[in-house]
């Protein structure tokens, strides 16, 4: 019976095509951050989801200039990549995103990339679905507590829903992550649930 269920909800998914944007905000590629957030995107695909993901250290976005031209015109005047990105937040339902703790915030590519929320139309978030991997090297998962506390007010701020939240504490090596096969599980069921959660929006 759940098996015929999940069928189903697979079927509806599948037509409707969901896109699920990984975004990962570490300079370290194929590292832990990268790792959590792709396992998020796999838990999502096998409701059917498609996913896409961007490196925010390859991209050109440059920090908030704070000249309120954004205000004025609607529009950042700085013209880089986050052009490129927020064309794909656009289209996407659900938002994976990933950062490593830095002196107990996030990346500076990861913060730059937040800032820059700032000159956007606000109706971009709203009822956005998100998950957040946070991965650290510091084995008490409290230290992460003013990132993900920034992300909480920020979701709360813009209309968005924290679905899910990921803290993979103790990560010192650069593939730690892969070793743990419970973070990696809880990462891929945060994409089941974030897929279930669309699919109950979309019943309502």
């Amino acid at each position: 019976m759940q098996f015929t269920e999940q069928k189903k909800e697979l079927a509806i998914l599948t037509v409707e095509k969901k896109t699920v944007l990984g975004i990962v905000g570490s300079p370290r590629k194929g590292g832990n951050t990268e790792t959590l957030v792709d396992s998020v995107l796999a838990g999502a695909s096998e409701y059917g989801a498609v996913p896409e993901k961007v490196i925010l250290h390859d991209m050109n976005i440059s920090p908030c200039r704070a000249c309120n031209s954004c205000q004025k015109t609607g529009k950042c005047i700085q013209q880089d990549d986050m052009d490129i990105l927020v064309d794909l937040m656009h289209k996407c339902d659900v938002w994976v995103l990933g950062t490593p703790i830095y002196w107990w915030g996030p990346s500076a590519q990861f913060k730059a990339f937040v800032d820059r929320w700032y000159g956007l139309d606000q109706r971009l978030f709203q009822e956005k679905q998100i998950v957040l991997t946070v991965p650290m090297g510091g084995e008490n998962s409290n230290l992460a507590r003013h990132t993900v506390g920034m992300m909480k007010e920020i979701c709360n701020y813009l209309g968005m829903e924290l679905v899910e939240t990921v803290i993979a504490a103790g990560m010192n090596g650069k593939n730690s992550v892969k070793e743990n096969r419970r973070i990696l599980e809880d990462c891929r069921t945060a994409g089941l649930r974030v897929m279930r959660n669309i699919l109950s929006r979309h019943r309502q």
